[in-house]
C-alpha cells in the first residue's frame, strides 16, 4: 500500500500547530516557540515537494508566519494570555499569537497594509529556501571556506567584557561565473545552526529576476526582505547578480533606480539592528563584475572574497564528487583529468562529467527507446548497464565544453582584488 507522504506531512504540521497553540494558551512560551519552529521547518520541506508554484508559495508564507511566531514568543514581544473572570487562561483575540483580531499584528509583526502589502510579503516568502548544502558537498575551496567560517565565528563568538570588536555582517563574493558562490552561501546558511533550529533562514534572491518582475516595487521588496529576515533571525540573505541592483550611478539613472540604491545602502548599514544582540542577518552578495559596483555600495561590505577558478586540488575534489562518489569507475588516472580540465569553472567541470556519463549510459543502453515504445513495465524491467570511463571519453567531451573565463578575465579579478586591498 502506497504511503501518502503529502498527507502525512499535512497532518504532522496541523498537529504541531495545535500543540503550539495549546502551549501558548497555557502560558508556556518556550514550548510554543519550539513547536512553531518545528512546524516551520517541516513546512519548508513540504514546500519543496509542492506540485505547483502557488502551493509552494503558500506553504513558504505559512512557514514564515510560524517562524515569526516563534521569534516573538522567544523575545516575549507579544501579548500574554489573559485570565478570564472564571480563572480560565485564554489567548488574546486572533488566530495566532501575533494577531490582534483586527487584521494587524503584534509588536514584532508588520501591520497589514492591504492587498499590495500581502503581495509584497508573498513575493519575499517565495524567496525562502531550505538548504541541504553542507561544506563537504563543495569540492575544494578549503581556504575560501575557512575564511567564510572565520568571518562567521568572529561575528557570533562571545566577546571579552568591555571589548567592542568589529564584525562582519556584509560579505561580497566575486569571481568568474560557475565557481561556487551560490553553493558557499547555501552552506553558510546551513552552518548557522542554533539549539532550536535546524539552520538559519536562507533567502536566495536572483536580483535580475526581482528587478525585471517587480521593478516598480523593488524598494518595497528589499525593505520587506530585510524586515522578514530580522523577524526570523538568524538569517542569510543571498543577493545573486548583485551588479544589476547596485551598478555604478550615472546621469541616466531613473528616480526608481536611485531609490533602490538608497534602500539597499540603508539596509546594508543595518541601522535597524544596531544594539540588538538577538538579531543576526548576514548579507552575502555575489557578482561576476565587481568593478561595475557603485563605490558607496562596495564600502558597506566588510569582507570581499575572491572565488577563483578551481586550482588542481579543487578540480580533483570536484571530479571526485561527480564521478567516484556517484559510483562511476575510471580506467585513467585522476591526475590526467585534473590536467584536462585546467581553465574550467566548477560548473563547467560538472557539465563535462554529465556529458561523459550520459553519453556512456546512452551507448551501453541503446535499447531503451524501443523499450519505452513497449510500455512502462518493459522499461521498469530493464537493468541499466554501465562500463568504466576512460581518458578518450573525457577528451571527446572536453571538445564540447568551452570555458567562459579567459586568462585575461582571471587576471582582471586579481588586479581588482589587489587594488581593493591597497
Amino acid at each position: 500500500m502506497a504511503v501518502n507522504l503529502s498527507r502525512q506531512r499535512d497532518e504532522a504540521i496541523k498537529s504541531l500547530e495545535a500543540k503550539a497553540k495549546a502551549a501558548y494558551d497555557a502560558g508556556n512560551d518556550a514550548e510554543a516557540a519550539e513547536l512553531y519552529e518545528r512546524a516551520a521547518q517541516l513546512l519548508l520541506r513540504h514546500a519543496e515537494a509542492a506540485a505547483g508554484r502557488k502551493i509552494e508559495a503558500a506553504r513558504k508564507a505559512r512557514a514564515a508566519k510560524f517562524r515569526e511566531y516563534a521569534t516573538a514568543l522567544r523575545s516575549g514581544d507579544i501579548p500574554k494570555p489573559e485570565a478570564t473572570a472564571t480563572g480560565e487562561v485564554t489567548a488574546p483575540s486572533g488566530a495566532g499569537p501575533l494577531e490582534d483580531g483586527k487584521g494587524g499584528r503584534g509588536p514584532r509583526g508588520r501591520k497589514g497594509a492591504g492587498k499590495e502589502q500581502d503581495e509584497v510579503h508573498q513575493a519575499v516568502t517565495g524567496l525562502l529556501h531550505h538548504s541541504n548544502i553542507t561544506w563537504d558537498k563543495i569540492g575544494g575551496l578549503d581556504e575560501t571556506k575557512r575564511e567564510v567560517k572565520y568571518a562567521l565565528g568572529v561575528s557570533l563568538a562571545k566577546k571579552p567584557a568591555g571589548l567592542q570588536l568589529a564584525t562582519w555582517r556584509n560579505v561580497l563574493f566575486y569571481g568568474p561565473p560557475g565557481t561556487g558562490k551560490t553553493l558557499l552561501a547555501a552552506a553558510t546558511s546551513r552552518a548557522l545552526k542554533t539549539t532550536d533550529r535546524e539552520q538559519a533562514v536562507f533567502f536566495n534572491v536572483k536580483v535580475s529576476s526581482i528587478m525585471s518582475k517587480y521593478f516598480g516595487e523593488s524598494t518595497k521588496i528589499i525593505s520587506e526582505l530585510y524586515g522578514t529576515a530580522r523577524d526570523m533571525s538568524p538569517a542569510v540573505i543571498f543577493l545573486d547578480e548583485f551588479e544589476s541592483l547596485c551598478g555604478s550611478r550615472n546621469e541616466g539613472d531613473t528616480g526608481t533606480e536611485r531609490r533602490i540604491l538608497s534602500t539597499i545602502l540603508s539596509e546594508l548599514d543595518g541601522l535597524a539592528e544596531k544594539g540588538r544582540e538577538d538579531i543576526y542577518v548576514l548579507t552575502i552578495a555575489a557578482t561576476n563584475r565587481p568593478w561595475d559596483l557603485d563605490p558607496a555600495v562596495l564600502s558597506r561590505f566588510d569582507k570581499k572574497i575572491l572565488i577563483p577558478l578551481p586550482d588542481p586540488d579543487t578540480r580533483r575534489a570536484i571530479l571526485d564528487i561527480h564521478l567516484s562518489k556517484k559510483g562511476f569507475t575510471l580506467t585513467c588516472d585522476l591526475d590526467e583529468l585534473v590536467d584536462l580540465t585546467a581553465g574550467l569553472s566548477g560548473r563547467e567541470i560538472e557539465s563535462l562529467a554529465k556529458e561523459v556519463t550520459n553519453r556512456m549510459v546512452s551507448e551501453e543502453n541503446r535499447a531503451i527507446p524501443d523499450l519505452v515504445d513497449q510500455g512502462l513495465e518493459a522499461v521498469k524491467e530493464h537493468a541499466i548497464t554501465v562500463r568504466p570511463l576512460g581518458l578518450p571519453d573525457f577528451e571527446r567531451a572536453r571538445k564540447l565544453v568551452h570555458p567562459v573565463t579567459t586568462p585575461e578575465h582571471v587576471q582582471r579579478y586579481v588586479d581588482w582584488r589587489d587594488a581593493a586591498e591597497a
